[in-house]
């Protein structure tokens, strides 16, 4: 690690940090750089100290190839478009401020007074974009593959989330491409029932592949209970793909 002339206490906090992240600095001052607000800098302009604006451009674009990355090599079986929506669902404002309460990032921030009081350490925005800028820091310090390495471990509970696949996945599509792949035949939804009155009608679809392994979905429009049968094929087949 590089000697750094910062004082104990915030040397103190990005160790800590470094802690979180599972990854240690050569130069720790690229750390401080990428949690420092552009309100500090304009509060205290001696001596003349970088914001971290410059490592939030250069993070969100490191953050979009890992991601990336790691979701090609995760879901093979996925088409451009599911990885593009499921992609969008992580880099995301609210996603990555999470993430980013979770390693406490707000604690490490330097902030201007103003932002200070209005509760700057638990913006959303802010805390997105000071982790995107530690995302830079980890690349301008390592490189690619470390930063990967770092993002595989803290990105994981997203990439595990169940509730945000079947928020941006798109189950028709992937169970018609992967039946059309390995079967060369699309697969086959029937509308089995329909109850309920019309302003609160249940659907009742059945979907068949290759005339098998028939499964079943429910919901309060044929589109949804087809969404539902088809995310239940799609999950066996994974099943037995494995």
């Amino acid at each position: 690690m590089e000697k750094s002339s910062m004082d104990e206490n915030r040397l103190k906090y990005l160790q800590d940090l470094e802690e979180r992240l599972n990854y240690r600095f050569r130069d720790i001052d690229l750390l401080s750089i990428a949690l420092t607000h552009r309100s500090y800098v304009n509060e205290n302009p001696y001596p003349p100290l970088a914001d971290n604006e410059r490592f939030e451009f250069l993070g969100d674009a490191v953050l979009g190839l890992c991601v990336s990355d790691l979701l090609i090599n995760k879901y093979v079986d996925f088409s451009e478009g599911t990885l593009s929506k499921i992609r969008a669902g992580i880099v995301n404002e609210k996603p990555l401020a999470e993430l980013a309460s979770s390693l406490q990032l707000g604690d490490c921030l330097l902030l201007g007074k103003g932002e200070e009081n209005s509760g700057g350490r638990a913006k959303d925005s802010l805390l997105a974009n000071s982790l995107e800028a530690v995302i830079a820091a980890i690349y301008l310090d390592s490189g690619f593959n470390e930063v990967k390495t770092v993002l595989e471990i803290i990105l994981a509970p997203l990439l595990e989330d169940s509730v945000l696949l079947s928020q941006n996945f798109d189950y028709k599509t992937a169970l018609q491409e992967f039946c059309q792949k390995r079967y060369k035949i699309a697969p086959v939804y029937t509308i089995i029932d329909s109850s309920g009155p019309d302003h609160a009608k249940i659907f009742e679809v059945q979907v068949t592949v290759a005339d098998k392994m028939p499964q079943t979905g429910y919901g309060k429009s044929k589109k949804e209970a087809e969404k539902q049968a088809a995310q239940k094929a799609w999950e066996i087949l994974q099943i037995e793909e494995n």
